[in-house]
């Protein structure tokens, strides 16, 4: 999973608590207590398939914890220490990491919990305070969404294990939606079921495809009157003449509802397993700039996020969500935003097949969270514009591309749709074929599927 240096700096900038990320106030590692809380943690996050517990802020506020701050972080909190302690208690080994960032001068711990459970991890074996188990022999602890959208770590409920096992036969390829569509392929596949489950499913894949285009129209115009509702200094109004991406997801069949209340907003932000630093549909309720928090328009929470000048840590984009089903982001190109390469002249694809790979998923896991029908299908219209010059150029570093593959037209689109019951380690071939008109579009470059593959498995993994 992702420990590197940048990734741990963004948890503790910006601390948000989810299912894949757990906040604790500071805890000591040698008392029952402080025990307790580490392997209850580390047992639930694999469970979940992975993420992070981070230390000595307050779950609630979401600010660092002044109080019984250890006198030497490293040492309290040393892996060998906190490996120590998720040996004794988990059932199944797990291999934890331990990294350290810094807020404000003082350091804190993360612990990273990794991917990949097949069997369901629980306690082997009681741990006693005066009297009373704090840790249960045999339980299962599991991060879940209780009934007001919060993330909590608790021993799993009967309404959790069907999420459960779905992860562990995810990761064991055990799934048989991913069986089918390896023999039968995409398109067979989605027949099969349909034939099977009696669900109804538009009768072309246009009709469909046609909502979704409609909606992300519309999105386009929530997204302009944002703007323009916002008073941009000269080098944001600047930024809008730069390259973009944008996505619009549908949940079909949605939900027969006109507004999304609170909950549906702290569920999105709840749900979202935080592939990057920066995921797709993030929530920025509590980021620091009051004009870059979420707001309500319409029976919809919009975001219009802007930071430029910043490097690799600008931002321009916007968001629209709705309870209904709808999802909407729209981001400035990264390759834009990057002192690596001029503006308007670069596209890295492995960036590309990040930000789609994670769209989907993250889309797979918000769906799945907010208890859609089971047998939806989600529909994804990726769009991208200001290519026309653009070359294709690997200036994140992350492999090598030959030279000369550049764009001769300036808007590039994509269309997909997933069936919800589709495992995330299964997205490789929709992220291909989502991506493949742009590539296309590059002299007629074409990833290979081994390669997509590749680069949607790191990002899963947050390696």
């Amino acid at each position: 999973m992702d420990m590197s240096q940048e990734r741990m700096n963004g948890l503790v900038s910006n601390p948000t608590e989810g299912l894949n990320i757990e906040l604790k106030r500071w805890i000591d590692p040698k008392a029952d207590a402080g025990i307790a809380k580490i392997a209850r943690a580390a047992i639930a996050l694999r469970n979940r398939n992975g993420g992070y517990l981070i230390i000595g802020f307050d779950d609630k506020t979401r600010l660092p914890d002044t109080t019984n701050v250890p006198a030497d972080v490293r040492a309290e909190f040393h892996v060998d220490v906190i490996q120590g302690i998720v040996s004794r208690y988990a059932s199944a080994p797990i291999e934890v990491q331990v990294a350290f960032a810094e807020r404000n001068n003082q350091e804190f711990p993360i612990i990273g919990v990794p991917e990949g459970v097949t069997v369901p991890v629980a306690a082997k074996r009681d741990l006693l305070e005066n009297g009373k188990a704090i840790i249960r022999e045999d339980a299962v602890y599991f991060r879940t969404l209780g009934s007001n959208g919060t993330p909590s770590t608790s021993a799993i409920k009967a309404a959790d294990w069907r999420e459960l096992m779905d992860i562990c036969f995810d990761n064991r390829e055990a799934d048989i939606g991913r069986f089918l569509r390896r023999q039968l392929g995409i398109e067979g596949a989605a027949r099969f079921l349909s034939l099977i489950t009696g669900v109804e499913i538009p009768a072309t894949e246009e009709t469909l495809e046609s909502r979704t285009r409609t909606f992300l129209q519309a999105s386009e115009q929530h997204r302009a009157r944002a703007i323009e509702h916002r008073k941009l200094s000269t080098a944001e109004k600047a930024a809008l003449d730069l390259g973009s991406w944008e996505v619009a997801l549908l949940i079909y069949p949605g939900k027969d509802v006109s507004d999304s209340p609170q909950d549906f907003l702290s569920r999105v932000s709840s749900a979202n397993p935080s592939y990057t630093g920066w995921p797709a549909w993030l929530v920025s309720a509590s980021f620091r700039n009051k004009a870059d928090r979420s707001y309500k328009f319409e029976g919809a929470w919009e975001q219009l996020i802007i930071s430029v000048n910043e490097g690799s840590w600008s931002h321009f984009e916007f968001y629209r969500m709705h309870a209904r089903g709808e999802f909407y982001q729209w981001r400035v190109l990264q390759d834009d935003f990057t002192d690596k390469v001029p503006p308007k002249t670069a596209l890295e694809p492995t960036l590309v097949i990040y930000r789609v790979a994670e769209a989907i998923a993250v889309g797979l896991s918000l769906a799945k969270a907010l208890e859609y029908d089971e047998h939806s299908t989600l529909s994804f219209l990726f769009r991208w514009k200001g290519l026309s010059g653009r070359e294709l150029e690997a200036w994140a570093g992350n492999t090598y591309f030959s030279e000369g593959r550049v764009a001769h037209q300036d808007t590039a689109e994509g269309y997909v749709e997933v069936p919800l019951d589709t495992p995330v380690s299964a997205i490789a071939p929709y992220v291909r074929q989502a991506t493949a008109n742009l590539f296309s579009a590059f002299d007629g470059f074409e990833f290979p599927i081994r390669s997509v593959e590749q680069w949607v498995t790191k990002l899963l993994t947050r390696s």
